[in-house]
């Protein structure tokens, strides 16, 4: 009897998938009781957990309820595979062509399905497993990208809350209208918005977060990992990474399927030939239907290629940005110190290096997501799709 032994186990601890992200394997690390139990040691403890992408990755393996479901989607697959081959055994020894019995076309048509969702529970359940991988590496990287995005804010609104009381000490001194004032306080307010925008954004992302790994909702841990440092996507011949996708892709796999059970209902000729004649037409809709999957994932494939080449161009200047920020910072910090800047200068330089970090960050993290999603594009669908 065919079968996959442990697929539920492997649901649970999660210690042997593999991910490739831009031509590197990231392995998974074990499970370990330390780390299975951190979140209720730590609210036990009163302390505010650290978790490292490794550990949500276990963390999130263990409470997913989809990864379980494909799990027994697999062990229920292979079960339906041996009953089928016990019941058509003594009916189907051979492979039938031409005229047969109605209970042959059965067997055969049976047994065929049944193999065939053997492979494909087997490829969606890796599918499954690729996307929760993704959507770790999505949440984890959210709440890094929207604390980055407060700081910023925090600091734009330092700044134009400084240069809002310079407005109004300027029009006292004649040197400002009150148009100038009423646009400083315009600022101020969008500035004020644009802070609890951010806040609000990362208290969604720590609840997606925690809803992921199985946290309480309420728990905002501290993130210890930053995005791995920045490697461009190499790729040898884009035709042959499209070839590598459509290959594995569980929905062209599918639609491959439907199309092999089609063909195998008319290697047969049934006694109803009304019935043979809507195979011939299903059979045509299916392939149909393939073709226009295929072409669908293979142009995606290529739009997401252009698009981390696009990502790609931009790093060096934003990483030119950073140092220029950083610079321009220790300058006007020193003049600072001395007298030669005031208090605004200073602000200003920090407000434009925090943009400058965001910026990076944000590239950083994107261009990442997007090599996965090019290596594995059916994590955007929950692991069913492309």
């Amino acid at each position: 009897m065919r079968k996959w032994s442990g697929f539920k186990l492997a649901t649970a601890v999660m210690l042997s998938g593999l991910l490739m992200l831009s031509g590197a394997s990231y392995a998974l690390a074990d499970t370990d009781t330390t780390t299975a139990t951190a979140g209720t040691t730590a609210a036990a403890t009163g302390q505010q957990q650290s978790i490292t992408i490794q550990q949500a990755l276990t963390m999130a393996m263990a409470n997913s309820n989809s990864l379980n479901s494909a799990a027994s989607s697999v062990d229920q697959a292979n079960n339906n595979l041996d009953t089928t081959q016990q019941q058509t055994a003594g009916t189907l020894n051979f492979t039938p062509s031409g005229s047969s019995t109605a209970s042959t076309e059965t067997a055969l048509n049976n047994l065929t399905a049944a193999d065939l969702n053997v492979t494909l529970q087997q490829s969606q359940y890796q599918a499954s497993q690729d996307s929760v991988v993704y959507s770790v590496y999505q949440d984890y990287y959210n709440i890094l990208q929207d604390e980055t995005a407060q700081n910023t804010a925090q600091q734009a609104l330092s700044l134009v809350s400084m240069q809002q009381q310079q407005a109004v000490l300027e029009q006292q001194l004649g040197g400002y209208s009150q148009y100038q004032v009423t646009q400083a306080d315009q600022s101020y307010a969008q500035a004020q918005t644009d802070l609890s925008t951010a806040e609000a954004s990362l208290t969604t992302a720590y609840q997606q977060f925690d809803k992921l790994v199985g946290l309480a909702t309420d728990d905002q841990p501290v993130l210890t990992d930053q995005p791995s440092s920045f490697t461009p996507l190499v790729v040898g011949s884009l035709d042959a990474e499209v070839s590598r996708v459509l290959a594995a892709s569980p929905s062209i796999l599918q639609a491959q399927n439907t199309v092999v059970a089609d063909k195998t209902g008319l290697s047969v000729v049934s006694y109803v030939t009304s019935a043979n004649y809507s195979s011939a037409d299903s059979l045509n809709i299916a392939e149909n239907n393939l073709a226009t999957t295929e072409t669908s994932v293979a142009q995606s494939e290529r739009d997401m290629y252009a698009t981390i080449q696009n990502l790609e161009s931009k790093q060096n200047s934003l990483q030119q940005a950073l140092a220029t920020a950083e610079q321009n910072l220790q300058a006007i910090q020193v003049g600072y110190n001395v007298g030669y800047n005031d208090k605004l200068d200073l602000i200003e330089a920090q407000s434009t290096l925090a943009t400058a970090q965001q910026n990076l960050l944000d590239n950083d993290c994107q261009h990442q997501l997007d090599v996965m999603l090019f290596e594995t594009p059916w994590v955007s669908s929950g692991g069913s799709g492309s």
